[in-house]
């Protein structure tokens, strides 16, 4: 009897003991857990505050970056051209609402690569669209004439008629000015220097040179000469210059090289007889010049040589920065046929495709030329000369840009967005 409450007791006693421990574990696992809970908070904490820091880093970093692209493309930087700059740029980053755009028909009268975009002159504004069809900026304008000439970035426009013109890049309009006088043809070099050709009381026609800063570097009356045609060197030391004359009843030109540091001509060539239209220099001492149904080429500043085109005529010219041109030739003068030519800086063929049809209009990046024939379809060459894309258009084309990998057509006002590169499908 008593071994037995005894032993009852003892177990209610373990009973006790145990449940007290189990208590006891269970306090020290729900401590445990807060602990591990608030280690992970902290964890977190210290998490997002590393988070925070890397992206205050980089925005650092970003908007550093911007100010060291503001500053090389917009020259001396004020804080306020520096923040237009940074807004700006993080505003692009949007998409736009895509291709096609409508554009209007009968207002565009050139288009351009600028930079990553492509530049629409219309007649009342010049509008700069990404490759998404965002509206990166919208210059206006009131000119009458307005002529557009765009190198490394940066692009000149100006007024024929009064001579008024302002000088942008794709954030802002860095300058303007006006001649007060016509203006025959302007350009603008690599290194940002620009030039006009305008008319002159006491010559046939005056060049003025302007440097990177806006003030008069060099002037040069032409007497006997209307001067058309200008090129800039790449590195921003020559110029070259086409004069119309007639003389006996005959139309001649002259190419002028001109030194605009030593402000002298280092050269002339007369052609009699020959009227050229367009003038690149696609090397630092090379010069092309183009006239109905041959080119010339100057080279090392003294050696000219005529390259015929016999039988054919030149309906187009597009020039690159990296002096390789493209030139496309009517067969015979027919418009029912045609050449599309790839030549380097140097003047020698690189490639040249024959067409059944003729040739609407190209463009030309530097590695892709991209050309509409007059059967509405979009050809695509790589600088090699092999046919990388095919595209069968619904309309027309009056217009090509080629910039990277897009090609943007524009067709009767409405301004189209292809891929250079396409599956090519023969017939």
């Amino acid at each position: 009897m008593d071994n037995s409450n005894k032993n009852k007791q003892f177990s209610e006693e373990d009973e006790r003991i145990m449940h007290e421990r189990m208590l006891e574990r269970r306090k020290q696992r729900e401590h445990q857990q807060r602990l591990a809970e608030e280690k992970k908070q902290k964890n977190k904490r210290k998490l997002k505050k590393l988070l925070v820091a890397a992206e205050i880093f980089l925005a650092v970093i970003v908007v550093l970056s911007l100010l060291f692209i503001a500053a090389r493309s917009l020259g001396n930087v004020t804080f306020s051209k520096a923040a237009d700059y940074i807004s700006q740029s993080i505003s692009n980053l949007k998409p736009g609402d895509g291709y096609p755009v409508e554009l209007g028909s009968g207002t565009v009268k050139d288009m351009s690569s600028l930079g990553d975009c492509v530049a629409v002159l219309k007649d009342d504004s010049v509008v700069l669209l990404n490759s998404t069809a965002k509206e990166i900026a919208d210059y206006q304008h009131s000119y009458s004439k307005p002529v557009m000439s765009v190198c490394s970035g940066r692009l000149l426009l100006t007024d024929r008629t009064t001579g008024r013109y302002f000088i942008a890049d794709s954030s802002d309009i860095l300058y303007e000015s006006e001649l007060s006088t016509e203006v025959y043809c302007a350009a603008i070099g690599k290194k940002g220097n620009y030039a006009f050709s305008c008319a002159d009381d006491n010559a046939a026609s005056l060049l003025e040179v302007y440097n990177s800063k806006y003030k008069n570097e060099f002037t040069f009356k032409c007497s006997d000469e209307y001067i058309i045609a200008l090129s800039l060197s790449n590195n921003g030391k020559y110029i070259a210059a086409v004069g119309i004359g007639a003389e006996n009843a005959s139309v001649y030109s002259v190419i002028y090289l001109i030194d605009i540091e030593n402000q002298e001509v280092i050269n002339e060539f007369e052609l009699k007889g020959v009227s050229i239209n367009s003038v690149f220099y696609s090397g630092k001492e090379s010069v092309i010049a183009i006239c109905e149904d041959a080119y010339y080429i100057i080279k090392n500043n003294s050696e000219l040589t005529k390259v015929p085109f016999t039988n054919n005529t030149i309906s187009s010219f597009k020039p690159y920065e990296s002096g390789n041109f493209s030139i496309v030739l009517s067969k015979y003068g027919s418009i029912d046929s045609g050449v599309v030519a790839l030549f380097d800086s140097t003047g020698d063929d690189i490639f040249s495709v024959d067409t059944e049809s003729g040739i609407e209009c190209v463009g030309y990046d530097g590695k892709t030329v991209c050309f509409v024939d007059s059967d509405n379809v979009l050809y695509s060459y790589n600088s090699s000369g092999k046919l990388v894309g095919k595209t069968q258009l619904e309309m027309s084309a009056q217009k090509i840009v080629v910039n990277g990998k897009y090609c943007y057509v524009l067709c009767y006002g409405e301004l189209l967005r292809l891929n250079v590169k396409t599956d090519i499908t023969e017939d």
